[in-house]
């Protein structure tokens, strides 16, 4: 039977949530900064302000994420939550680890991102590369910060050390999918209709290493969760796990539409539109997606774990 989450779970799962979108903010901006090559000002700045909010959510959701951990120990309503004493038990603990590596990381993203977009605001000739550089190299930095805190979260960090590093990539490769949705979207309102064909073509075939490493690392992990695919069917948590991959199949099945009918069609304003059409499609499937990996990491948890 599916577990219905309480009132603390459902305060967890919207602060993890939280940090999801933080992350895939962080990383789709990222690879779509590189991608796009800053070759539109606005867009550019349109992708900052996306990882700026992106990493501001995140960086809420795991203070208040912190907070409601305290709260579900306590038991004390709302105002538990401020236990001091159980606070700084929470501190020392693997919970404070991960809640620290994660607001640097966080805080890290939404500096670099209002600070390189200061730099780039009002300036009609591209950032210097020197700026450039040390703005991504920041990034990725403050993506490892996240990425670390992972050995110290929930069951992952009893897992073996090939399980976590299939985490790691599997976290890392659905965050560049999902991430780069909306810079996708942005990118469908440019007046270069060449510009927006030779780029989401670029995207289509560095998706195509995404999604490998996506199936690969996730193969992994449902070998080491679970010790038979019948366990899939008998678990609350294999249920969950299905569901996913149910979603992952549509939203597979729509980015192949994407790249085998649309892209080519991006020649006028009404393939535009089609394709700025799909990818709000693609946006919802992966809020869903989203919404059911922190139902998984949150409200259940695998077998024997």
């Amino acid at each position: 039977m599916l577990m219905v989450p309480s009132l603390w779970d459902l305060l967890d799962l919207v602060c993890k949530f939280l940090t999801y979108l933080g992350a895939a903010s962080l990383v789709g901006t990222l690879f779509c900064l590189w991608l796009f090559k800053n070759e539109s000002s606005q867009l550019s700045d349109d992708l900052l302000v996306y990882m700026a909010g992106g990493a501001f959510l995140g960086f809420q959701g795991a203070l208040l994420r912190f907070f409601v951990q305290v709260g579900m120990v306590v038991d004390d309503g709302l105002i538990g939550m401020f236990d001091w004493g159980m606070a700084e038990i929470y501190i020392d603990s693997p919970i404070g680890d991960t809640t620290f590596f994660q607001l640097c990381g966080y805080a890290l993203a939404f500096l670099l991102a209002i600070r390189y977009r200061k730099e780039t605001q009002g300036n009609s000739h591209k950032s210097g590369q020197a700026s450039f550089r040390f703005f991504y190299s920041a990034g990725l930095f403050a993506l490892f910060l996240l990425l670390f805190s992972f050995r110290f979260s929930g069951h992952i960090s009893v897992l073996s050390v090939i399980s976590k590093i299939a985490i790691v990539l599997h976290y890392t490769a659905f965050a560049a999918w999902i991430g780069s949705l909306y810079p996708l979207y942005l990118l469908s309102f440019s007046n270069n209709i060449s510009f927006i064909q030779s780029r989401v073509k670029a995207f289509g075939d560095k998706a195509v290493l995404i999604v490998f490493g996506l199936v690969a690392a996730g193969a992994c992990m449902l070998f080491e969760l679970f010790a038979s695919i019948g366990e899939i069917f008998k678990s609350s948590y294999g249920l969950v796990v299905l569901s996913k991959l149910s979603l992952v199949i549509v939203i597979l099945g729509i980015a192949a539409v994407n790249r085998i009918r649309l892209t080519p069609n991006l020649v006028s304003q009404n393939g535009v539109k089609l394709f700025r059409f799909s990818v709000k499609i693609e946006i919802l499937v992966a809020i869903c997606i989203l919404i059911v990996t922190t139902y998984l990491s949150t409200v259940v948890g695998p077998p024997d774990h």
